[in-house]
């Protein structure tokens, strides 16, 4: 099952945010340039990873910073790596952990394969109809919620929120916009991405009132539904806390996932190979 970094509409999003784009063997290779540094180079969950590939790379673009984040396989990446001259980093950037959620399934199994206390949310929160989950195609309508209430909190200096945009664009029919209101505001939102039968639970935020209706509970379980609908096999949580690379502010919302799956999947990390001694990504 390939990743959704090593698929055509994360390529087309990176190239509309001013990455070079290289493909070798299907796989897909990301490559930014910097002034007098030269070229950044990165690859990500690739589910090929060889000799080959890495001498090609560095013999076309020389990189001074080469960063690769395997996927599930190869089984023992580090060795190539290693060999290569990659050393393991103490800050990936993409998630080395996640949870998933096997779809085939029907709607009663998965409920109840949920927390006691999520299933408790759902029906509660559905039987009161106090909260409407809507799909939405207005980027804004989440970019400005989701700013407002999660990233200015973290991140009060640096958005993402163009970055946001730049991916609903590219990824088109394959990403949806569920919005959680009551009395026509908005008070919880989420993100999804859709590739090769996996739903990726990419972005999400609410409010006080939201998480007071336990509207990201509601959100998630449509979101699920949803994914289920459109043919989906596989829900992926998209990143939880790992004791490898802990992230204390991660324990909250790992905690707030894990009440809809326990099946975790576990990725490598981050290996880099640099010419100076800076991490670029």
């Amino acid at each position: 099952m390939a990743d959704l970094r090593q698929s055509p509409d994360w390529a087309n999003y990176l190239k509309s945010i001013n990455w070079k784009i290289e493909k070798i063997n299907n796989i897909y290779i990301y490559i930014k340039y910097f002034p007098v540094l030269g070229s950044f180079v990165k690859l990500q969950r690739s589910e090929i990873l060889n000799q080959k590939i890495i001498t090609f790379i560095e013999n076309k673009y020389h990189p001074f910073q080469f960063s690769i984040e395997p996927g599930v396989y190869p089984r023992h990446p580090e060795r190539v790596l290693r060999v290569e001259g990659f050393h393991p980093s103490n800050s990936p950037s993409l998630p080395t952990k996640t949870l998933i959620i096997n779809l085939n399934k029907s709607e009663n199994e998965l409920l109840k394969s949920f927390s006691q206390k999520v299933r408790y949310n759902i029906t509660r929160t559905s039987f009161l109809k106090r909260v409407e989950i809507v799909e939405s195609d207005n980027v804004l309508d989440f970019t400005n919620f989701w700013r407002e209430n999660f990233e200015k909190n973290r991140f009060p200096f640096f958005s993402q929120q163009k970055n946001i945009i730049a991916m609903q664009k590219s990824f088109g029919e394959n990403s949806k916009i569920l919005l959680a209101k009551k009395d026509n505001k908005i008070i919880a939102v989420l993100f999804l991405l859709f590739f090769d039968k996996v739903s990726y639970y990419m972005y999400a935020a609410a409010n006080n009132e939201g998480r007071k209706n336990f509207a990201p509970t509601l959100l998630t379980w449509h979101a699920i539904l949803l994914s289920k609908k459109l043919g989906m096999k596989t829900f992926d949580f998209d990143g939880i806390y790992d004791t490898r690379f802990p992230l204390e502010s991660w324990q909250g919302f790992t905690k707030f996932k894990s009440g809809f799956s326990k099946t975790e999947v576990s990725y490598p990390g981050l290996f880099v190979k640099s010419k100076f001694n800076i991490k670029i990504f």
